[in-house]
């Protein structure tokens, strides 16, 4: 195969970009389908990804005898990666360029047999051929750290070519913001290269050469964040310089991890990390919830306490302790775990026992034009969740079902609407009959809890029972039912 023109005995990528979009027309079209369907949606669409399977950016190489190339994509949420417009949605998507031997007859069949070395212009080339004129004007090529393991340095993840573009959901490509966190798009990453915008693509030209290859994010910053976008954490108690050298390393780590925005969940906001010699404790936020929570951790104090993988340092106990809590917070510590409010605060420690399958099965009702049926079918009354929800103001509606095979009968459902900013009403708690009273507590549990959630701060309901007197709500003077003030719940 002959190359494509060379300029000045450099190969021309502009020439091999037009080439490959040119050979690969059919399957790259659906390549950017797939990727705009992805930036709407936050998920590739099936029908594309299925194609895509059978119709691979995959061929030769323009530059490399007896090499192929495999084009491959890989995606996730950026909006914790860095200070972004608010209500943008943008997606991380990254293109991966991968080489392997042509004795094979695709990337499948090469498996881990990977080329490492080749011309770094034919990635780009390739990379720009997927993406397009519009989205390569924005990309970046991830660049990796060098002090890695020396059994790193073939590794399909590490050396391979990789770029990302940033990508609002109405498909607009973005600049990185300037707090960007690369090392969270992918291992081993420590910074980018932007790639040169097209010539014709003057605008777009003169304001990366006026302010740099970033988009600037000081007046758009959450406004708990410091300049890099790690939260801003107040850290009170015992001086680190007065732990013992084990403890406060591991104590540091701690800190700079519960930082990371989305680190532990979306939902997660810490506001202060409290140190004392044998433990700390870190106060947070999660979601609306006006309540702050705390949980504790005990820092390993000598080299002596640390054991193997994944407690072998400092460092890992305290990455340990945040994935620790980032699966216990997404599954609901929150409500099962063992509560303690003191003054302003919620202690949350491990539940009493061990969780236990559940006869019956709490969820939200699927809002579509079909919401009705099944409930309905149950002689259950949904008049007034229809109602919240033609006009707008629906905030909660979850209902109960057998834990079997087939999830069903439906047993009960409750709803509430919003009756103001920070206020909601639960009118809607209802099971059928012959149902466990311990559905109807599950109910009233699970919609309380996700109210708070929601940024409720006060929650009324049309109903006064035992279930609801459990969770803090106290009769309403001069009125029928119960009112709960959401800061002063257990």
């Amino acid at each position: 195969m002959t190359p494509p023109a060379e300029s000045g005995g450099a190969l021309d990528r502009a020439a091999m970009t037009e080439l490959l979009t040119t050979r690969f027309a059919e399957p790259i079209a659906v390549y950017r389908d797939l990727l705009r369907g992805l930036a709407a949606t936050g998920e590739p669409p099936y029908r594309q990804s299925v194609l895509l399977d059978t119709h691979p950016v995959e061929g030769p190489s323009l530059t490399t005898p007896h090499l192929r190339i495999h084009v491959g994509y890989s995606y996730q949420d950026a909006d914790e990666l860095g200070s972004f417009p608010a209500g943008m949605r943008p997606v991380c998507v990254r293109i991966h360029v991968q080489g392997y031997p042509d004795k094979y007859p695709d990337r499948r069949a090469a498996g881990s047999d990977l080329v490492h070395e080749y011309p770094a212009v034919e990635p780009e080339a390739w990379a720009r051929a997927v993406l397009g004129r519009q989205w390569s004007d924005y990309a970046y090529q991830m660049i990796r750290r060098t002090d890695v393991d020396r059994r790193m340095r073939t590794s399909l993840i590490y050396t391979q070519p990789l770029f990302v573009v940033f990508v609002a959901s109405d498909g607009t490509p973005v600049l990185a913001p300037d707090n960007i966190a690369w090392n969270r798009v992918w291992l081993k990453v420590i910074d980018a290269r932007k790639l040169d915008p097209d010539p014709e693509s003057k605008a777009l030209r003169d304001h990366i050469a006026r302010v740099g290859p970033y988009a600037p994010t000081a007046g758009i910053r959450h406004p708990d964040t410091e300049p890099d976008g790690g939260w801003r954490l107040e850290v009170t108690g015992v001086p680190l310089d007065r732990l013992t050298d084990t403890a406060a390393e591991t104590v540091r780590a701690l800190r700079n991890g519960i930082r990371v925005r989305g680190r532990i969940a979306t939902q997660f906001r810490p506001v202060r990390l409290h140190v004392e010699p044998d433990h700390v404790v870190v106060y947070f936020k999660w979601a609306r919830n006006p309540n702050t929570f705390a949980v504790t951790m005990h820092p390993p104090q000598t080299g002596d306490e640390l054991a193997g993988p994944p407690w072998h340092t400092p460092a890992a106990v305290a990455g340990t302790m945040i994935s620790r809590w980032q699966e216990e917070l997404c599954t609901g510590l929150l409500v099962r775990g063992t509560r303690r409010r003191d003054g302003d605060t919620i202690y949350i420690s491990a539940p009493p026992s061990a969780p236990v399958g559940q006869e019956y099965w709490v969820s939200e009702v699927a809002l579509h034009e079909r919401s009705r049926v099944w409930l309905a079918r149950e002689g259950l009354d949904i008049d007034r969740p229809l109602e919240w929800k033609n006009a707008g103001v629906l905030a909660v509606w979850i209902q109960a079902n057998v834990n079997n095979e087939v999830g069903r009968p439906y047993v009960g459902h409750a709803a509430a609407c919003w009756s103001g900013e920070v206020a909601a009403h639960v009118e809607v708690l209802a099971t059928v009959p012959g149902t466990p009273e311990t559905v109807a507590a599950q109910l009233a549990h699970r919609i309380t809890h996700m109210l708070a959630d929601l940024g409720a701060e006060t929650i009324t309901a049309s109903v006064a029972n035992e279930h609801l007197a459990e969770l803090g709500y106290t009769n309403r003077p001069e009125q029928a039912g119960m009112v709960l003030d959401v800061a002063s719940m257990p």
